[in-house]
């Protein structure tokens, strides 16, 4: 069908006048029996794609998706348009379940949600044969993959489906690298597959990272978002520990806020959940169980208060903010001490190809509920042996072979394989965390990699973007040249070997175990910056990493966040003088007689200043932060400027927001 008759049905089926990015060729792909491979995140309107075309072909179009609340939604929604669609699963009566089956046999269903565990019987994949199944749609496809992080053994079997159908398929997912697609498609039996990748333009959502080093920190970050955005709002935390406490911290700001996680009940969670849609409840705490198929447009906030395992989990869990196109704010909280959760999580869930040998036998000799007594050790051994059990109990269900008896029926040569992917994954979230780039298309190039889907996206409103990672660069006073190139110096002897935490150490003059056993305090460069405290010198060697003058690399075989510095060609020539760089070290006290720059920020200016950006965010149709940060205000109403060199001086105000905004704030100021 030509691009004209879509545009057409488009309006006359769902009153919509436009596509959305990646929408049009999605559908048309489906409509010219295409096999297709789409990336959309959420949000972007992935179910017009398949649902569109269902509409304009013959036959049935099936949908398998493992969110019963999703489909129940869509279901609905198509049916008030008086469109023929229904949904197979678990929540179905037997008497609705045998109804539905009839329609599909008369072939009066245009659209047919289905649960994957239904297509574990066979007498059902007979009923789609007989059916006239027009298209297969596979949404939440990564979940078919090994590589994705998100397997779930049930959409194993869609691959023979497809091919006893015999019908094109597309399968649809918020988040799948090139491993994962090429899996995908291999599962499915694609040939030819386009693989689109689109719907990163979200110029409403800002993506930022705050690094912080202890829980106050991470508390007065999260209270910086809600100051700035608003609710509603979410925050993800590793651990239903952390995600109760984190509830308790929402509610000391004052916020309607309840926690959920997978350690509650039903009920619940249902109510929990329903507060939330509602807006009885205006913030929720809660581990990656809280999100899949709920439709909140109106969320302000995604925080992740704990660093998450891999890029499509967070991306995933970020796009559930902003939905309604208004401003957003998606904020992760990082700290490098996260990451041995997640490093836990890592074993707990890629039990070794011993352990699953142990396992198997056990489960031939034991009760349920024995095998983690009977294996023993450490919390995370215990976790990777219920993780075995459970993987072993599926495959041996799968394959039609009792617990315990002869060869493990799971493929162990790919565990060591699928430990590696996770590492991966969980290295990219690190880098993510640490990107001196725009985070929009450090996203982007993770997912896209040399895919279909048009022009990179725009940004302009993550914090890389917006200079909000870091202070302004400036001028170096001699002093602090020479303690970058002191700094520079020692990385350069050490180059390599180790991380930010020890070279600091040695700067500063430590007396620790680590370094006098290793020596260090031998070394020129050691103890040269005792002026300075511990926490000083990390700023100092995170601002020259931000500024490329060192570089964070990862251990080869090492665990992910390990990091050893190395300097750079640019950093060799500062070291040695024949450069003078500008960094954004922390702002220097300006040399203002202190009864003009005061101790703290004058009332009444503030509120003025705040007063104004509320004016000119709302003309500007951004977010205030995006106008000024809180800080940058209170910098104005301490220490007010009397001019543009002094406005320049003040962090957060650069060249651009100065030649915008300086004439406003000096008549403000004055």
């Amino acid at each position: 069908m030509v691009a004209p008759d879509l545009d057409a049905a488009l309006l006359r089926i769902f009153g919509h006048s436009g596509f959305r990015a990646g929408q049009r060729e999605a559908a048309e792909a489906i409509l010219g029996a295409r096999d297709l491979v789409a990336v959309m995140p959420t949000g972007a309107g992935k179910s017009l794609c398949y649902q569109l075309p269902a509409m304009l072909i013959p036959g049935t179009t099936v949908v398998v998706s493992p969110l019963i609340a999703l489909m129940k939604d869509q279901v609905d929604g198509l049916r008030q348009r008086g469109l023929a669609a229904e949904a197979i699963h678990s929540g179905l009566s037997r008497d609705r379940r045998a109804a539905v089956e009839s329609e599909l046999a008369a072939g009066a269903l245009r659209l047919l949600y289905v649960a994957p565990e239904r297509l574990a019987g066979s007498s059902f994949t007979r009923v789609l044969e007989r059916a006239g199944v027009a298209r297969l749609i596979v949404d939440e496809a990564h979940c078919i993959s090994q590589w994705g992080h998100d397997f779930r053994p049930d959409y194993r079997r869609l691959g023979g489906l497809r091919a006893r159908l015999g019908v094109p398929a597309a399968a649809f997912t918020a988040t799948a690298t090139p491993d994962v697609r090429r899996d995908i498609i291999e599962q499915l039996g694609m040939r030819s597959a386009l693989e689109l990748i689109t719907g990163f333009d979200r110029p409403n959502l800002t993506l930022t990272v705050e690094h912080c080093r202890t829980r106050h920190d991470k508390q007065e970050a999260l209270g910086r978002v809600i100051d700035d955005v608003g609710a509603p709002g979410i925050v993800y935390a590793a651990t239903r520990k952390s995600a109760e406490q984190w509830a308790g911290v929402l509610s000391a700001r004052g916020l309607r806020a309840a926690c959920y996680h997978a350690g509650l009940t039903d009920d619940d969670r249902v109510r929990v959940q329903d507060g939330f849609l509602s807006g009885e409840i205006e913030a929720i705490s809660a581990t990656n169980a809280f999100g899949m198929g709920v439709d909140k447009p109106d969320i302000r906030f995604v925080v992740h208060a704990d660093v998450p395992g891999s890029v499509e989990s967070y991306y995933q869990e970020a796009g559930r903010a902003g939905r309604d196109g208004a401003p957003a704010r998606c904020t992760l909280l990082f700290s490098s001490a996260d990451i041995r959760t997640q490093e836990f999580f890592l074993e707990g869930g890629n039990p070794s190809p011993a352990l699953i040998r142990e396992v198997w036998r056990l489960l031939g000799e034991s009760h349920e509920g024995e095998i983690e007594s009977r294996v023993g050790g450490d919390p995370a051994r215990r976790m990777a042996a219920n993780t075995a059990a459970r993987l072993l109990r599926q495959a041996a269900q799968e394959s039609g072979v009792p617990l315990g008896q002869g060869e493990t029926p799971l493929d162990l040569a790919l565990r060591p394989r699928k430990l590696r992917r996770d590492r991966d994954r969980l290295q990219a979230m690190v880098q993510y965390s640490l990107a001196r780039g725009c985070r929009t298309a450090f996203i982007y190039d993770y997912f896209a990699a040399g895919a279909a889907g048009g022009a990179m996206p725009r940004c302009g409103t993550c914090d890389m973007c917006l200079g909000l990672r870091r202070g302004r660069p400036r001028a170096l006073d001699d002093q602090e040249c020479e303690r970058v190139r002191i700094a520079l110096s020692a990385v350069a002897r050490l180059s390599r070997r180790f991380g930010i935490e020890r070279i600091a150490q040695v700067l500063v003059g430590s007396r620790s175990r680590e370094i006098l056993t290793r020596r260090l305090d031998r070394l020129p460069t050691y103890g040269k910056l005792s002026a300075l405290s511990l926490d000083e010198a990390r700023t100092v060697l995170e601002v020259l990493a931000d500024a490329g003058l060192i570089e964070r690399r990862s251990l080869d075989g090492g665990p992910p966040g390990a990091f050893v510095l190395g300097i750079t060609s640019t950093g060799v020539a500062v070291m040695k003088g024949a450069e003078r760089p500008d960094l954004a070290l922390p702002a220097r006290e300006p040399p203002t007689p202190t009864s003009r720059a005061g101790s703290s920020p004058d009332p009444d200016l503030l509120e003025r200043l705040r007063q104004w950006r509320r004016r000119e965010a709302a003309r500007r149709e951004v977010p205030a932060f995006v106008i000024f940060h809180d800080r940058t205000l209170q910098a104005l109403a301490a220490r007010k400027p009397r001019d543009r060199n002094e406005l320049a001086g003040i962090e957060g105000i650069g060249p651009k927001k100065l030649a915008d905004f300086g004439d406003d704030l000096l008549s403000i100021l004055r």
